[in-house]
């Protein structure tokens, strides 16, 4: 198993490929390092990534992907953001960037027990404050309670595969000015251009699309930010 040390190096690495510049980065990358850590351990267990990644690609095609969306959230803004990761699994990306940006406010919703409580462990462990975790299925509108008249200026999820079932879900949960962003290879912009799901959804947009590449495997990744007209 790589050793911490080696996982700060090679999540420095990756930032530093993906021209990723943190505020106090060495602190940031140790979180980063004892996050991944206890995920493996964790994974013994329950399923939380796929047990036949190598190290390097859990680091990789997780922790580095999830950081992918700081290209969308400039550090001048960072502050003001409320995000939401709807069905986060282990924390992808909602936590991983908790865990980078301290001050950002993160609702975290995953609707499983056991990695619901992987979350408030890791919480615990890298004593995080003003994350919030949500042990919730947002599909179950009427069982919602604890998002009731909230929302919010930015929400994920890489849990969906059907973009315009995410976006209608996570509607009512968006503040006018906010937008969602999709997490996505590029296969997904066939989809997008569906008449058929554009004309059922008119009321949202495509604002952006912005291609980035995974640093080691360079893997392409589409970050896709969707608004209210």
């Amino acid at each position: 198993m790589m050793s911490s040390i080696n996982a700060e190096v090679f999540l420095s690495r990756g930032l530093g490929l993906m021209e990723i510049s943190l505020d106090n980065q060495p602190e940031a990358v140790a979180r980063l390092s004892l996050y991944f850590q206890e995920l493996k351990k964790w994974n013994r267990k329950i399923n939380l990534v796929a047990r036949s990644m190598a190290d390097q690609q859990i680091l990789e095609n997780h922790f580095l992907d999830s950081l992918t969306l700081l290209a969308l959230l400039p550090p001048e803004t960072r502050v003001q953001e409320t995000i939401l990761d709807v069905g986060t699994g282990a924390g992808f990306p909602g936590l991983v960037l908790k865990a980078v940006c301290p001050a950002l406010s993160v609702t975290l919703v995953e609707p499983r027990k056991n990695r619901f409580f992987f979350l408030k462990h890791i919480v615990r462990v890298l004593q995080l404050k003003g994350v919030e975790m949500l042990n919730i299925r947002l599909e179950e509108k009427s069982k919602v309670t604890e998002l009731a008249n909230r929302q919010f200026s930015f929400i994920t999820s890489r849990a969906f595969t059907d973009t315009w079932q995410f976006v209608k879900l996570a509607c009512p949960y968006l503040k006018k000015e906010g937008k969602i962003v999709l997490m996505k290879g590029p296969g997904v912009l066939g989809e997008l251009d569906d008449p058929v799901q554009k004309e059922r959804n008119e009321e949202f947009f495509v604002s952006e699309v912005k291609k980035l590449y995974l640093p080691f495997s360079k893997g392409e990744r589409l970050l896709i930010s969707i608004r209210l007209r």
